[in-house]
């Protein structure tokens, strides 16, 4: 079945009718978007995107709008659905400008589980979002890493981008101290070798210095170790 633009009014009048006004308040403060918000819970969009995947999902995409923070997620979710990995990309090409905050970013990026059997194919998506100006870009590929390509094979890959990656920006900081912990409790030799020799700022070696040890997947022995390096180099950067 194709959708149309009042079709989609309608499907999206009856889940405005699952409106929650504590939840607004929850996400203003959790979520800085220019998107109105409707407050509608994150399972229910869940469950509209599995009726979605059921009928013409590209016909869903073309009549799509931005009006509010959970249209904007709920095509996140939707294309997560597409079986084919050409239209993943291509789709994710035109809905990436639309993310303007960590949320869409991140849950988007759980639900693209087709990445984590095409990892190849979509490397050179991800390097694409790396290298871009734009923010949540950069954070979507740091955290498609995060998700699907933390293991041995791909650890020197990451390394690199991490330091490819240009920004300063505290949710692009985030996401390499994030990725890095992630890599370190995948790899502690390798990781903590990189950490050692190579030159990232010291803002991102503490954030995740501060997530490693935040984690019960990492021994005290370890976490120690990673505060005499953080120890040492604050002498460097001081």
């Amino acid at each position: 079945m194709n959708w149309t633009s009042d079709k989609y009014h309608i499907f999206w009048k009856n889940i405005y009718k699952e409106q929650d006004k504590n939840y607004i308040d929850f996400l203003k403060r959790t979520v800085n978007t220019n998107y109105k918000i409707m407050g509608i819970r994150t399972p229910l969009l869940r469950k509209k995107a599995n009726f979605i995947a059921k009928e013409n999902i590209q016909s869903y995409l073309k009549v799509v709008k931005d009006e509010t923070y959970e249209e904007v997620l709920m095509q996140g979710f939707v294309i997560g659905k597409l079986k084919n990995r050409e239209e993943v990309a291509n789709s994710m090409i035109q809905f990436v400008p639309k993310i303007d905050n960590w949320a869409i970013c991140d849950m988007t990026v759980a639900s693209l589980k087709i990445v984590n059997q095409e990892k190849d194919y979509f490397l050179p998506f991800i390097d694409r979002l790396l290298e871009s100006d734009a923010l949540y870009a950069r954070r979507l590929g740091l955290v498609l890493l995060i998700n699907y390509y933390v293991e041995d094979e791909f650890l020197e890959k990451i390394f690199k981008r991490i330091l490819k990656t240009k920004g300063e920006e505290y949710y692009i900081d985030m996401a390499k101290a994030w990725l890095l912990c992630e890599c370190f409790i995948k790899n502690q030799e390798k990781t903590y070798s990189f950490l050692e020799n190579e030159i990232i700022s010291f803002s991102i070696l503490t954030k995740t210095v501060q997530k490693v040890c935040d984690s019960y997947r990492v021994s005290p022995l370890e976490k120690e170790k990673l505060k005499k390096l953080r120890a040492k180099k604050r002498k460097l950067y001081s």
